[in-house]
């Protein structure tokens, strides 16, 4: 029992560490100067820092390929660990996974959105959430419904959990 606290602690400890090292890395990122880019969503109109489209998808892509590749390090680390408890192991491995499916559903929603004609599309899916940008100035209500589809497809989520918006060229 005991041991087992002392896992539990242990994650929680390796998931603070994650924590900060992301808001390092953010704070890092956001300080450096560079020029704004205008992006639509859904009727609002915010900005991003990227110094064009092109980078911000290509910089996108590899902030959530090593943002990934962090979790899955964290939790190989615990499913590794000698003294970790099954329950510990099966959750570790139920989480594992759930990020590979996640990695799946995001590449293959992306590739069927570039076979559609989209020029290019980011995804990020969380179970409930799904947000997808589409390399466009605009989109027309056709579009948006084929965008959707598609998610709504390979996702099994909701409409209303999908939030499309535009990164202008």
């Amino acid at each position: 029992m005991l041991r087992k606290y002392g896992v539990l602690i242990g994650l929680v400890l390796l998931l603070a560490l994650a924590v900060y090292v992301n808001v390092r890395i953010n704070k890092a990122a956001a300080e450096k100067p560079t020029p704004t880019m205008k992006v639509s969503v859904a009727n609002e109109n915010e900005s991003i820092a990227a110094g064009n489209v092109d980078s911000y998808f290509e910089t996108f892509r590899t902030d959530r390929t090593n943002h990934r590749e962090q979790e899955i390090m964290y939790i190989e680390t615990i499913i590794q660990h000698n003294e970790v408890d099954a329950e510990t192991l099966a959750d570790a491995q139920e989480r594992k996974l759930a990020i590979v499916e996640n990695m799946e559903k995001e590449f293959t929603i992306e590739n069927l959105l570039r076979a559609k004609g989209f020029e290019d599309a980011a995804v990020i899916f969380h179970p409930g959430s799904v947000n997808v940008i589409i390399k466009a100035e605009t989109l027309t209500p056709q579009q948006v419904a084929q965008v959707l589809d598609i998610v709504c497809r390979e996702t099994t989520e909701e409409a209303q959990n999908i939030k499309v918006s535009t990164a202008l060229k």
